[in-house]
């Protein structure tokens, strides 16, 4: 369970650049098998931003057997929970706030990477004033029942 900020490495310095300016996921392309094709995050986030009564909305980019890729805006919390299948990794994208990872809450912001081990309880709780945007990554790709709801008990 850690927290790195993108500026720790080469490559994940490249990730902060294209926050800060046009932000495009690269992936396979959905419509012609092996070949690979530009996201562009900034209108897939505007075109699926969560309703004013809506608290998380969550946007698929991509889906094998061995990972997922998700898009995810959080205008509050997030329920306390684990997943049994996956372990993720968050590149916060937009935002600030804290997240909590069993009982310790961490600051993040905008350029924050989060790895989280499968079984691991956690939420993220926004501290801002619109969504915050993440890309979360799903490793290997979670089932059906992998997402499970965590009692918080004090």
């Amino acid at each position: 369970m850690k927290i790195f900020p993108l500026l720790a490495s080469g490559l994940l310095f490249h990730s902060v650049a294209l926050v800060a300016t046009a932000a495009e996921w690269l992936g396979p392309d959905e419509k012609i098998a092996g070949r690979f094709a530009a996201h562009h995050l900034e209108p897939l986030l505007a075109e699926n931003k969560p309703g004013k009564d809506e608290n998380i909305m969550a946007v698929p980019l991509f889906r094998s057997e061995r990972a997922s890729n998700v898009l995810v805006q959080v205008r509050d919390r997030e329920p306390l929970h684990r997943h049994a299948d996956s372990d993720i990794t968050v590149f916060l994208l937009r935002g600030e706030g804290d997240m909590r990872i069993g009982k310790e809450a961490l600051p993040v912001k905008a350029g924050s990477v989060i790895h989280i081990p499968r079984g691991a309880v956690h939420a993220y709780i926004n501290r801002g004033p619109e969504p915050a945007a993440a890309l979360v990554v799903y490793s290997p790709a979670p089932g059906p029942k992998d997402r499970i709801l965590v009692e918080d008990k004090p």
